[in-house]
């Protein structure tokens, strides 16, 4: 028998992997989302997951899982997104069901408010100025540059996986970046527009970590520390992450109590978190929080390390469901992106996804494009085409394995293209 039916809102990236984990503990799932039914996977519909397409507003699955309601026995509702955080909180408080309060949402869904909820918590963050694309003037850019400096980071309000993330070094920097955007205007993201109100923050200095973390009982609890390995400057593209990094105890320590702070201080009641941050000279500084799952396979890496699946932790805590405790390591593991320096073909796939799947410790690889895509440089997520996910005893293993992962795809498969001015 059925334990009850969990909602869950616009799987993306690890958000599938809330809904196998719900499968896993005996739920049903129903999955409400914006994309055409044969846009999912069919492994969905053959674990006997029911569907309902929606608009992308956050009306529209409300109204949707009031509906799944009257059917079935729902218990639960996560969000697969970060988009779905706000209607999934406002789908659990009408439901009656454990979840984020649905004013909490709405701060976790401008980067802006959040940063200044986080500010007047005493938590560290960096604090941008937001304006809307569509208003800008030489006396808005002067302006801009005047209240945050330089260097700085330009990002959209609302956006998510790096869309439209990158550094800027000057005003004349600053000015060229928003006439590329105002001439190809907001990005189409799972049928919402990104973009149209933009954030100018400080620059912050120093590596980048998440925390990866659950809520039972209604207190935060942190289970990883994610290393991240981006690409070069100007974009902030992520190539890889290390479960766990990489860090003296000292930084550990700092790193969990502010990323503790910060999820009490936007009241995130329940659910998991993954929580931004650089490790600066003064310390942890917050770039942004999560009321959900870190896309990137990380979850993945915990679950290699430590024993401890992330997605079910979710599922657990937001259908008032104990949360066990995290085991202790077992190793440390990472995952690889895969993009070019510089425009190429992908010439053979399927080889280059054998060739990773030799390399010792690699027990996930994934090749997304087709042969005969044309690669270019990555700017965001986007751009990226395809993973491994590796595990290994100690650091310097999984190093060397990493750097075997990048001479596959550098050497194996490419042919480079002509530059083209």
């Amino acid at each position: 028998m059925s334990a009850g039916t969990l909602l869950v809102l616009e799987p993306e990236s690890s958000g599938f992997d809330v809904v196998w984990a719900a499968l896993s503990l005996g739920l049903r799932v129903h999955v409400c989302t914006t994309r055409p039914p044969d846009a999912l996977p069919a492994a969905l519909w053959e674990a006997g997951v029911t569907v309902a397409r929606v608009d992308a507003d956050p009306a529209s699955f409300v109204k949707a899982a009031v509906s799944a309601a009257e059917e079935h026995d729902v218990v639960g509702v996560a969000p697969g997104f970060d988009y779905a955080v706000q209607p999934a909180a406002a789908a659990a408080s009408v439901l009656g069901l454990p979840g984020l309060a649905p004013a909490a949402a709405d701060v976790l869904g401008d980067k802006y408010r959040m940063e200044q909820a986080l500010a007047r918590a005493g938590v560290p963050v960096a604090q941008g100025v937001p304006f809307a694309l569509d208003d800008v003037s030489t006396a808005l850019l002067r302006s801009l540059a005047a209240r945050v400096g330089f260097p700085a980071v330009l990002k959209p309000v609302d956006g998510s996986g790096s869309l439209r993330v990158r550094r800027v070094d000057d005003l004349a920097e600053l000015r060229r970046a928003l006439a590329e955007d105002t001439a190809v205007g907001p990005v189409e993201d799972l049928g919402r527009l990104v973009g149209e109100r933009m954030l100018l923050e400080p620059y912050l200095d120093g590596p980048e970590f998440s925390v990866e973390g659950c809520v039972t009982d209604g207190a935060p609890r942190v289970v990883a520390v994610t290393g991240k390995q981006l690409g070069p400057e100007p974009c902030f593209v992520e190539t890889g992450h290390v479960v766990e990094a990489d860090l003296a105890p000292r930084d550990r320590a700092a790193l969990e109590a502010v990323a503790l702070d910060a999820v009490s201080a936007l009241g995130l009641t329940a659910g998991a978190f993954h929580l931004e941050a650089r490790l600066t000279g003064s310390g942890p500084v917050v770039i942004e929080v999560g009321a959900r799952l870190g896309g990137d396979r990380i979850h993945r890496l915990v679950s290699e390390v430590y024993g401890f699946s992330l997605p079910e932790a979710l599922v657990r805590s937001l259908t008032g469901r104990p949360v066990p405790e995290r085991g202790p390591a077992r190793g440390v593991a990472g995952v690889r992106f895969f993009s070019v320096p510089h425009p190429a073909r992908l010439t053979d796939p399927a080889a280059l996804r054998e060739r990773l799947s030799g390399i010792p410790g690699c027990t996930e690889a994934a090749v997304t494009c087709p042969a005969g895509t044309v690669l270019r440089p990555a700017t965001d997520f986007r751009q990226r085409f395809g993973h491994a996910v590796l595990t290994a005893p100690d650091r310097a293993a999984l190093d060397a394995a990493f750097a075997a992962v990048d001479r596959a795809v550098a050497h194996a498969t490419l042919e480079p293209l002509p530059c083209v001015y």
